[in-house]
């Protein structure tokens, strides 16, 4: 995937404060019928890793579906996050947050509910723009890179698991 159109010409950080990463968190799903059955998150985290807090931290990001078109949703955001202390984080729901801003996607999702995001790969760019409280001096993280895929681990249970692959780390 080429660079996240929109990015401003931040200077990318030698030894970046910010870390995002792509994992899974288990949790549930309602389904049509009103059921409750295990499902994987993906979520998308941007982690301060630095002894100082961040400001005006700007995520970006572009999901492509298997076969389809790859989509900006770096509107899918906050506009930016005020701050970010050190050790601190903040985090999107890929399936509830990132999907729907992918028309196709999000399309399908509405029509199907969760069955329509099963056993399609998906591939994730994201980066994120930030600030020291005490400069003016925009810096930006490489892009991290990640494919995922939905797929029904128990067929008796319903139970969806998540299959993440990290691409390149930022």
């Amino acid at each position: 995937m080429p660079d996240i159109p929109g990015e401003s010409q931040a200077a990318e950080a030698s030894d970046p404060c910010l870390d995002i990463s792509l994992e899974s968190a288990a949790s549930h799903i309602r389904t049509s019928d009103g059921r409750e059955i295990p499902f994987a998150r993906a979520i998308l985290t941007v982690r301060n890793i630095c002894d100082a807090e961040v400001v005006k931290v700007m995520p970006h990001a572009r999901i492509g579906q298997e076969g389809g078109t790859v989509q900006d949703i770096t509107g899918a955001f906050p506009q930016a996050v005020a701050s970010i202390p050190s050790g601190g984080a903040v985090s999107w729901d890929v399936f509830d947050q990132l999907l729907p801003a992918h028309p196709g996607t999000a399309s399908k999702v509405h029509m199907f509910g969760y069955r329509a995001a099963l056993n399609w790969t998906f591939d994730l760019a994201a980066s994120a723009e930030y600030r020291y409280s005490d400069s003016s001096l925009p810096l930006k993280t490489p892009v991290s890179r990640w494919t995922f895929r939905w797929s029904v681990t128990n067929t008796t249970t319903g139970e969806v698991g998540l299959t993440i692959n990290t691409l390149s780390a930022g």
